[in-house]
């Protein structure tokens, strides 16, 4: 076997299924993965859309994806068997990094300068194989479900976003109830956050927030706010003042800033989303943030690996996110994927590189709680 097919970005906004594509041959130091299922991502849509804002972080002809588990394939030359034995579930960091810069030096190795990202610049898991640094590779347990190993990457980013402070007994706001917005809940939730506020302003984000908090019987500790009906009001007089943290998905102006201006003096806003913009104002500075005394977190990724050792945590002691996985399509089918998670018809989608569709196929129209993207 000499080739695979995958899903190749061959310019911006340009993307095909290709059954031709070279099977990779891990080098010194890698490991090859045969790749078991992957999930789409809110950056894989704005990629395949050919979003300008992206254009300078793509490096097409690439294969993409960066979310997936799988199953360990083949080894690089001085990759011990004994540490990676072939046949081993895992997933990856898929962020490479440099190992040289002042961040990575001083161990934040998610913040690397000058990082690659495979799926985006380098080649990705919308594939039958991918190989990654083997130091990279994170293995999993057994019991994991693949819907929930595939998707593993945006769990990461909202573990790490939810615990950048502790949130045990204390209120939290979530700006933004996407994919990830709705992982972020499922965290707080589960380490006994004892307030949380969910806020959006779309109406199906708000119909799905309202209906997890039903099937997870968190009416006592879940409030869902419409981010069209002055959420920053209802929330500070909810909380006498504000809530302990704010966490901030949405990466829109408002949303960022009613974040800062719903958070306590004292508190702490936890930023993930992204601005389409490349300035944002923030709105009475003096007033909402320094004279609050407020403590804003930059978030990106996820700390390597740190939060992958509090993600697995979770998972192991009863974390349940596999009900945000609304799709399940063979990997022939990933134009369909893209179209409906970029269209909010489905939360999370997730492909599988080997399984016929007729095994893995899950139908789309029979998702109860279609998504608005918000991540």
């Amino acid at each position: 076997m000499t080739s695979m097919k995958g899903v190749l970005l061959s310019s911006p906004g340009q993307y095909s299924l290709r059954r031709n594509l070279r099977l990779p041959e891990p080098q010194p130091g890698e490991v090859r993965i045969k790749v078991a299922a992957a999930g789409i991502c809110g950056t894989d849509v704005h990629i395949c859309s050919g979003d300008p804002s992206l254009n300078g972080l793509i490096a097409p002809p690439v294969t993409l994806g960066h979310e997936f588990c799988g199953h360990i394939d083949k080894l690089g030359d001085g990759v011990d068997e004994a540490d990676y034995p072939l046949g081993t579930y895992v997933t990856a960091e898929m962020h490479e990094v440099c190992n040289v810069c002042p961040a990575c030096v001083n161990g934040a190795y998610h913040a690397c300068a000058t990082a690659r990202i495979r799926g985006i610049n380098m080649n990705g898991a919308f594939a039958e194989y991918v190989v990654v640094t083997a130091g990279n590779v994170i293995k999993l347990p057994k019991d994991l479900p693949l819907q929930v190993g595939a998707i593993l990457d945006a769990l990461g980013n909202a573990v790490h976003t939810t615990l950048k402070v502790p949130v045990q007994q204390k209120s939290v706001a979530i700006v933004g109830f996407g994919p990830i917005g709705a992982l972020c809940g499922e965290v707080a939730a589960f380490v006994d956050a004892a307030q949380i506020y969910v806020v959006d302003v779309a109406d199906k984000a708000l119909a799905r927030a309202r209906a997890w908090v039903t099937r997870r019987q968190l009416g006592d500790r879940v409030t869902v706010v419409d981010g069209r009906e002055q959420p920053v009001e209802t929330i500070v007089d909810a909380t006498k003042g504000g809530v302990d943290v704010s966490l901030e998905i949405s990466g829109h102006p408002v949303g960022i800033n009613n974040a800062i201006k719903m958070t306590r003096p004292a508190g702490h806003v936890v930023h993930l989303g992204l601005p389409k913009e490349d300035a944002v104002s923030i709105e009475g500075f003096s007033s909402n943030f320094i004279f609050k005394g407020l403590t804003m977190h930059a978030v990106i990724g996820r700390e390597m690996f740190r939060t992958w050792d509090q993600m697995l945590d979770l998972l192991n002691r009863g974390l349940d996110v596999s009900n945000l996985v609304s799709a399940e399509l063979p990997l022939e089918d990933f134009g369909t994927g893209i179209e409906r998670f970029g269209a909010g018809k489905e939360q999370k989608v997730v492909l599988y590189p080997h399984q016929p569709a007729a095994k893995r196929a899950r139908p789309a129209a029979s998702n109860p709680e279609p998504a608005q993207l918000g991540d």
